[in-house]
């Protein structure tokens, strides 16, 4: 009998032990902000390159998994590759190319085009949805329209 009080007392306190706070959600923690077209040369036709700043604010650092758009018309690449981490304070620059694939289904003037990123840090892993903002939406709209609108190239 002694022994199964000591085990059940054991297996309380071991339940109601404290356990440390992992801190906020990982989209909680973030701030992601359209950090403007980069005009430099040497783009694909039809890309729009672009900075995208993610900055943790609160809590441990977070891990960008993975970055995406949801146009199958339009490719999606970073640099440098994710995992990115961001440490907690800092910020963080990801250079996005997105690349026109079909001018048949390419959005034209798209109202709220986001971005859809994996977060993870020590509470969970999120996927989140990111509007970019007015600037980002003229930016890839002028991007789709000078690639998809230009004459026919003849051969």
């Amino acid at each position: 009998m002694t022994a199964f009080a000591v085990a059940a007392g054991s297996v309380f306190l071991w339940a109601t032990r404290p356990r440390p706070d992992p801190g906020p959600w990982p989209a909680q923690a973030v701030s992601v902000a359209y950090g403007g077209a980069d005009p430099s040369p040497g783009r694909p036709a039809g890309a729009l390159r672009f900075s995208l700043r993610i900055r943790v604010d609160t809590g441990p650092p977070v891990t960008v998994e993975s970055v995406r758009q949801p146009s199958p018309a339009l490719g999606l690449t970073t640099s440098p590759n994710p995992p990115v981490t961001v440490e907690t304070g800092a910020t963080r620059t990801v250079v996005i190319t997105v690349a026109v694939r079909d001018c048949k289904r390419a959005p034209r003037n798209a109202g709220l085009p986001f971005l859809d990123v994996t977060l993870r840090n020590a509470r969970a892993k999120q996927d989140q949805s990111f509007i970019l903002g007015d600037h980002y939406a003229r930016d890839l709209a002028r991007a789709v329209a000078d690639y998809c609108e230009q004459p026919p190239r003849l051969s």
